[in-house]
Order: C-alpha cells, then sequence, then structure tokens
C-alpha cells in the first residue's frame, strides 16, 4: 500500500506546479519605454530639459544623454539635463524587469547662442549715388533676411550678401533680421550720404563794376553739391585762382564770354556753362536808392558814401574795415526835420560832430549849382551817362560851406574828390523814421582808372 501512494503524491504535487507554473505565464505585467520631453521652444544654447518618464512595467532605468550634463542616470526621473553645445541630440531610455526590456529614443535639437553683427564700407566717398559693402560679422545663424531701404537691391537672403548701390543722398537704414532655428534677432544700421553731385555756380561783380562795364572784376560763388575737385575756365579772361572752390575773373573788355566750372568728386564729372556779357565803359558809376542817414544814425543806416565800396557805410564799419582813404564824401543832417543838411568832405568829419577818420580824403562841393549858372533838373540828371557828360559843369567847389534843407526837392549837389573824380547827387526823398531818419538819393560819379 505505502509504495503505491508515495508516486500518486509526487504526482500530485507535479501538477500542481505545472498549474501554477501555466498562471504565473499568462499574468505577466506588460513592459514599455516611453517618455516626454518638456523644454522652452526657444532652444538656444544653453538648453534645459526636463524628462517625464512614460514607462511602465519595468524595475530597472538605464537613461543615457547624447551631449548631456549628467551624460546617463539610473533614476526613474532624472530630473534636469543641460545641453550646452549646438546639434542633434539623442536621449535614451532603456527599462528592463525580470522578463524583458524595452528601448525608446529621441532627438533633441539644439540651436546655436546668436552673436549679431554686420559691418558696411562705401566706395571710394559718402557722396550719392554710392556702392556700400557689407561684411556680416553674425554668428550662430541658419537663415538670413537683409533690407537695404532705397537700395539695389533692396533685399537679400544671403549670408553674405553683394555690394548694394543707394542712388540719393540722405539716410538709408540697412536691416538684418538673423533666425538660428528658434528666434529672430534684429540689428539695424543707417548709412548716411551726401547729396548726388550738381554742378552750378552764380558769380557778383565787385562793388564798383554792378554797371558791368569792362574793366570788370566777377566773383564767383560756387554752390555745386557733391563736388570735391574744381577748374574754372574762361577764354579771353583771367582767372585768378582756376583750382580754387570760388575765385576772381577779370574781363578787360567788353564782349561775350562763357565762364565753365569743371566739377569732379572721384566717381564723376559735371560741366556747367554760363555766359557772361561785359558792356563797354562809359566811364560813370550809378547808383540808385541810397540811404544817407542822419547823424545819429551814423552807425544804423550809416552817413558816408564809398564808391570803393558800393553804397553808403557806417562810421563803425569805416573803423573796423579801415576804409578812411576809400571815402569819397558824408553827409550830415543835425535831425529827423531835415531842417540844415549838406555834404562835407572826409577830413572833415570832426567838425561835423563824426569821428576821426583816419587817412581821410578832401572833397569840394557845390550845394546850389544854380548860383553859379547850372540849373539841373531830374532830365539833365537822366541824361548824365558817359563822364564827360560832367563837362558842362565849370564850377565844383564853393567859396564857403553852404547847406540845404526838405524845402525842395528834388535837389542835386554838384561834388569832386581828392582824386579829382566829377559826381552828382540827387536827393530825392526825405524819410522821417525818428533816430533813423535818412535822406533817399542817386548819385553819379566818374569811375577811377581800371573800374
Amino acid at each position: 500500500m505505502n509504495r503505491m501512494y508515495i508516486p500518486y503524491r509526487l504526482i500530485a504535487v507535479l501538477l500542481v506546479i505545472a498549474l501554477l507554473s501555466s498562471c504565473l505565464r499568462e499574468e505577466s505585467v506588460p513592459i514599455a519605454s516611453a517618455f516626454s520631453i518638456e523644454v522652452a521652444e526657444d532652444k538656444t544654447t544653453p538648453v534645459q530639459v526636463q524628462l517625464k518618464n512614460e514607462s511602465y512595467g519595468a524595475d530597472e532605468y538605464e537613461w543615457t544623454f547624447e551631449g548631456g550634463s549628467p551624460a546617463s542616470s539610473r533614476e526613474k526621473r532624472p530630473g534636469t539635463v543641460t545641453f550646452t553645445e549646438p546639434g542633434e541630440h539623442k536621449i535614451r531610455l532603456r527599462v528592463r524587469n525580470s522578463v524583458e526590456e524595452k528601448v525608446s529614443e529621441q532627438t533633441l535639437r539644439v540651436d546655436s547662442a546668436l552673436s549679431l553683427n554686420f559691418d558696411y564700407q562705401i566706395a571710394i566717398n559718402d557722396i550719392a549715388p554710392a556702392v556700400v559693402t557689407l561684411r556680416n560679422l553674425s554668428k550662430g545663424g541658419s537663415h538670413y533676411e537683409w533690407s537695404f531701404e532705397g537700395g539695389e537691391p533692396s533685399s537679400s537672403v544671403a549670408q553674405y550678401p553683394s555690394a548694394v548701390t543707394f542712388k540719393d543722398g540722405g539716410e538709408h537704414k540697412i536691416h538684418l533680421r538673423v533666425f538660428n532655428g528658434s528666434r529672430y534677432e534684429e540689428l539695424s544700421k543707417t548709412v548716411t550720404l551726401q547729396a548726388p553731385m550738381r554742378a552750378d555756380f552764380s558769380y557778383t561783380p565787385s562793388a564798383v563794376d554792378q554797371d558791368w562795364e569792362a574793366p570788370l572784376t566777377l566773383r564767383t560763388q560756387n554752390i555745386t553739391t557733391g563736388g570735391l575737385t574744381y577748374r574754372w575756365l574762361c577764354e579771353g579772361a583771367t582767372v585768378e585762382h582756376p583750382d580754387a572752390v570760388a575765385t576772381s575773373i577779370r574781363f578787360e573788355r567788353a564782349g561775350r564770354y562763357h565762364l565753365t566750372l569743371l566739377a569732379r568728386n572721384g566717381k564723376e564729372e559735371q560741366r556747367i556753362n554760363k555766359i557772361i556779357t561785359i558792356k563797354p565803359n562809359r566811364g560813370i558809376i550809378e547808383q540808385q536808392n541810397l540811404k544817407f542817414g542822419i547823424n545819429e544814425a551814423k552807425n544804423t543806416i550809416g552817413c558816408f558814401y564809398s564808391s570803393y565800396t558800393g553804397g553808403v557805410v557806417t562810421s563803425k564799419r569805416i573803423a573796423e574795415e579801415q576804409l578812411g582813404s576809400k571815402i569819397d564824401f558824408g553827409f550830415f543832417a543835425l535831425n529827423s526835420s531835415f531842417s540844415y543838411c549838406y555834404f562835407f568832405a572826409p577830413n572833415q568829419a570832426v567838425s561835423s560832430s563824426f569821428p576821426l577818420i583816419p587817412r581821410a580824403q578832401e572833397a569840394s562841393f557845390v550845394h546850389y549849382p544854380s548860383d553859379y549858372g547850372s540849373t539841373i533838373t531830374d532830365a539833365d540828371f537822366k541824361s548824365f551817362r558817359q563822364a564827360k557828360d560832367f563837362d558842362r559843369f565849370k564850377q565844383w567847389s564853393e567859396p564857403r560851406p553852404r547847406h540845404f534843407d526838405k524845402g525842395s526837392l528834388p535837389h542835386f549837389v554838384l561834388f569832386r574828390t581828392a582824386d579829382g573824380r566829377r559826381g552828382v547827387i540827387r536827393v530825392k526823398r526825405y524819410v522821417h523814421a525818428g533816430t533813423t531818419s535818412y535822406i533817399l538819393a542817386d548819385i553819379k560819379i566818374e569811375k577811377r582808372p581800371n573800374e
């Protein structure tokens, strides 16, 4: 009986074990490796990531972080991992249990740090049109967007764009926008250019040459924009400084002249020509509407006449510019009533209550030409067109000083300067303006030699 019982018990035990083993295999827990990466949208280095472990069924975890710090971990939740090198980095998670293992992998892209800068250089000079070359000094970019305000071309997506031409003067903005895969950065710089060259000039005769009669001296005013060097040309005339910015030009004879300015700036050359007409010399200077102030206006309006300077000058200007020898005569009016007026020689300034004029000259006057048989009318004054027209007057000085008042208009006065030049003054109006009262007069006077 006993020998038969033992085998049955063994068989029973074996059956139970087999059944238990079968049950264990059918109820084993599934395993999976999975994780997610939590990272900011801007993946510019350095990048810090948080890893969320989404695995299940595992007992062991093995993380590897290619290029990361730390480089690996066996923690279920490894914490923060930092990536400092730009490029693609693999993150791998291997999980295990007693039965099997699983592996999952993801790739993290880290973008380069952006260093944004550029420089530019203007070819030859800053006068428009100008060619501007660009030097991109930026680092870490993967895409570039350039815009050139007022330039040709107006934009570019090249990392190193070709030269840009700006045709107009003024300010032109150059804008660079760089993308590194995560974010844009922008930088603007301004190119300032001078206006394009436009050659031009004006001219004026010297003070004694307002009549445009030969001989005549012109002074030029260079109003060229965008020019750097110049050349003045005028055939038949004498150009004082041909290569100067501005110059004086002497015309000895009457005629028609071509005055030319040649302007250059290293990029282009422009030529402008103007016609100058010089009239024959009549030997007489004519000036109209000259204001002679009363005594109180000697430093505001002026009381002295100088054909050399081309009009009325103040006592202050005479002193500052040392014009004593260039003054032809003075005018005195005690006050705005104009009840006591006369013209006087420059060397008699002190006796007429004016400051002393160093190197002052003599002059003589005839305040009433009719006293000497020479009645003058407006028609007569108008007819004085040449120096020889003054030959009709024989008396150029008066034995004693005379004066006149505002009672008669027009009033004519003959005068002769120290160097023998003859002239006629026509007083045509008295203007009452308090301390700035003045007479309005026309003058005709003989020219000096070479005027």
